[in-house]
C-alpha cells in the first residue's frame, strides 16, 4: 500500500515545522525568539488554535518548562531560541531531562551568515573558523543532535528528532537549523520526499513477558518482607494507578528513589519516602523488587534482570 505523501502543494519550510509538532500531537512551546527561530515562531502563527506558543522571559524558564511538560505528557517539551542562549541559558531543563529521560526538543539554529561563514560572524555556531561548535556542544546533554541545511532537512529533521526523544529511553533531542533551512519551501515534487509525521512516532511498547511477570508475583507472594522499590520507570509508564493498585492489593510497603519520588504518596500507609543506596532499608530486607529508570551497567557491575531499552544505549538496562 503506498503511503500517501505529506504535501500536496508548495509550502514554507517555517510552516511545515510548525505542522510537524501538530502532527506529533505537541501542544505547546516555549521560548524565545531569537537567531533564525524567528522563522518558526511565524509559521507558529498558522497553528495557533492547536499549539500555544509561551513567550518566557529567559531561556532557562523555556527550558525547565519544556521538561515538565514531556514529563508530564510524554510528549516531547519544545525549548525554542538562538543557539547561544539555548545553550547557555537552557541547560537547566535540558540536562534534567537527560537525566530522568523525559521526551524533549531543543528548536535552535547555527546562528549563521551565508557567504560570510568564514569571516567569523558574531555569534555563529557552525564551528568554523571563528566560531563555537554547536553540534558538539549540545551533544553532551542530548540523546541526539540534528543539523538542517535546507528546506527538507528542516522538515525532517524535526521529524526524526521527534522519533529519537519519544524512543527506547525518552530523552531531549537538539535540532540546528541554517538559515537557508527556514528561508525556503518545499513543493510536493522536492527530494527527497516528505511523509506525514505519524511515520516517524515509535508504536507502543509491547506488553510484559507473562513469564517473568509471574516469576516477580511468585517472588513476592513467598518473600518474608518484601519491599518495592519505585524509580523514574513508573514515572517514564506513567503507571502511577498500577502501582498504587499493586501495593495495596498486597500490601507492600513502596520506597522511591530521587528520581521517583512523588511516584507513590509518601503520605499514604505504605509509603516509606525516598531511600539512598547505602540505606538499611535495601540491605536489610532479603527481597526487593524495584522498578526504576534504565541505569548504565559500569565495569564488574552484577547481572540484572532487564532488556535493552534503546538499541542506541544497548548498555543501559531495565531494573525489575
Amino acid at each position: 500500500m503506498p503511503i500517501e505523501p505529506m504535501l500536496t502543494e508548495e509550502t514554507p519550510a517555517n510552516a511545515l515545522v510548525a505542522r510537524v509538532l501538530e502532527e506529533a500531537g505537541i501542544e505547546m512551546v516555549f521560548g524565545i525568539s531569537g537567531g533564525h527561530t524567528g522563522r518558526i515562531v511565524s509559521g507558529l502563527s498558522q497553528y495557533q488554535n492547536s499549539i500555544r506558543t509561551v513567550l518566557v522571559r529567559e531561556e532557562s524558564l523555556g527550558g525547565v518548562m519544556a521538561e515538565v511538560y514531556g514529563r508530564l505528557t510524554r510528549r516531547p517539551g519544545v525549548l525554542l531560541g538562538q543557539g547561544p542562549w539555548v545553550l547557555g541559558n537552557g541547560l537547566i531543563g535540558t540536562i534534567e531531562a537527560h537525566l530522568s529521560s523525559s521526551p524533549m526538543l531543543l528548536l535552535t539554529d547555527f546562528s549563521d551568515a551565508p557567504r560570510f561563514m568564514l569571516h567569523a560572524p558574531y555569534q555563529q555556531a557552525t564551528g568554523d573558523w571563528g566560531s563555537w561548535d554547536a553540534r558538539r556542544a549540545f551533544s553532551g546533554v542530548t540523546k541526539q543532535v540534528m543539523q538542517a541545511h535546507d528546506p527538507i532537512g528542516a522538515v525532517q529533521a524535526t521529524q526524526l528528532a521527534i522519533k529519537h526523544a519519544l524512543a527506547g529511553q525518552p530523552g531531549p533531542v537538539a535540532v540546528l537549523f541554517s538559515h537557508d533551512s527556514l528561508a525556503g519551501s518545499v513543493a510536493p515534487d522536492s527530494q527527497p520526499a516528505l511523509y506525514p509525521t505519524r511515520h516517524y512516532l515509535p508504536p507502543a511498547p509491547p506488553p510484559a513477558d507473562p513469564t517473568r511477570v509471574e516469576a516477580a508475583a511468585k517472588a513476592i507472594l513467598s518473600a518474608q518482607k518484601p519491599v518495592l522499590i519505585a524509580g523514574n520507570g513508573v514515572r517514564i509508564a506513567q503507571a502511577y494507578d498500577q502501582l498504587r493498585r499493586l501495593v495495596e492489593a498486597v500490601g507492600l510497603p513502596v520506597a522511591t528513589t530521587a528520581a521517583g519520588k512523588g511516584c507513590f504518596a509518601e503520605t499514604r500507609p505504605l509509603g516509606l519516602g525516598v531511600f539512598d543506596n547505602g540505606s538499611r532499608l535495601v540491605h536489610d530486607i532479603p527481597s526487593r523488587l524495584s522498578l526504576s529508570r534504565p541505569r548504565v551497567r559500569g565495569p564488574g557491575a552484577g547481572a540484572r534482570e532487564g532488556r535493552d531499552a534503546d538499541t542506541q544505549h544497548s548498555g543501559r538496562r531495565d531494573l525489575l
